[in-house]
C-alpha cells in the first residue's frame, strides 16, 4: 500500500446517496446513519446485537431525536441500549458477506434498520473505553478509492487503525472537512499518533467474520490494519 500526506482539508460527495447493489453499498463516503444496539443476557454473557439505517434511510434527525433508550429497552427486552448516532461512514463502499449480508430488517419507532454485526461483551465493555481492543462479528470488506483522504491512528506499537467511520455524539460540530486536524483535538495515549493519508492505489479493509476495532474519546471508530 503506497500513502501520502494529506494537505489542507478534505471534502466529500456533496449529495451523495448510498445505493444497494446486491451485497454491497456504494456512495458511503459521508454518509450518515445511526445504530440502535440492544444488549441482552444470554446465560452468562452479554450480547450486544447491531442494527444500522445505512441504506435504508439517513437517520432523519427529527425520528432519531424521539427514540429514547427507556423505550428501546421494552422493545428489544434487554437489559440497555445503546443510542448510537449520528455517525458518517468513510469508506467509498461496503461489501457484506454472511450474516452482516442476510441480517434482519426492523422498523423502530418510524426507522427502518437492518442487523450488521454482533458483539459479546463483559460487563467492563458496556463503558466507553478510548483506544481499548474490541472484536466485533462481522463478515465486510471496506473499500477507500484511491486518491481520497484516509484517517488513521497508529500506536505505539506500530498497529494502525483505519478510521471507518466518524461520529457527531460527543462533538456534534464534527465534520469531514475537519478530520485532516483531528488529531490536534485528541488525548492520544503515549507513543500514539494521527495521521490524515492518501493512498496511492485502493485501501481494501476486510473482516473475515471478526474485525478489531478502537474508539477515541469522541467515539470515532477505527478497524485494525492487518
Amino acid at each position: 500500500m503506497l500513502l501520502v500526506s494529506l494537505a489542507g482539508g478534505a471534502t466529500a460527495d456533496a449529495g451523495a446517496l448510498p445505493v444497494i447493489e446486491g451485497n454491497a453499498i456504494t456512495g458511503t463516503r459521508d454518509a450518515r446513519y445511526c445504530e440502535i444496539i440492544p444488549v441482552v443476557r444470554q446465560g452468562f454473557h452479554l450480547t450486544a446485537t447491531v442494527y444500522n439505517t445505512l441504506g435504508l434511510n439517513d437517520c432523519p434527525p427529527a425520528i432519531w431525536a424521539e427514540i429514547t433508550e427507556d423505550a428501546m429497552k421494552q422493545r428489544f427486552n434487554a437489559l440497555t441500549v445503546l443510542l448510537n448516532g449520528p455517525r458518517h461512514f468513510l469508506m467509498d463502499s461496503i461489501t457484506a458477506k454472511g450474516v452482516t449480508k442476510s441480517g434482519e430488517t426492523i422498523e423502530v419507532a418510524g426507522l427502518k434498520l437492518t442487523e450488521r454485526a454482533t458483539i459479546d461483551l463483559g460487563l467492563l465493555d458496556l463503558l466507553h473505553r478510548p483506544y481499548r481492543e474490541q472484536t466485533i462479528n462481522r463478515d465486510t470488506i471496506y473499500s477507500f478509492k484511491a486518491g481520497r483522504p484516509v484517517f488513521m491512528l497508529e500506536a505505539a506499537d506500530g498497529s494502525r487503525y483505519v478510521m471507518q467511520a466518524y461520529a457527531q455524539i460527543i462533538d456534534k460540530t464534527l465534520d469531514y472537512a475537519a478530520l485532516p486536524t483531528l488529531g490536534g483535538k485528541l488525548k492520544l495515549p503515549p507513543g500514539w499518533r494521527y495521521l490524515s493519508m492518501v493512498p496511492e492505489r485502493n485501501l481494501v479493509l476486510g473482516a473475515a467474520g471478526k474485525a478489531t476495532v478502537v474508539q477515541d474519546e469522541l467515539e470515532n471508530t477505527y478497524q485494525k490494519l492487518d
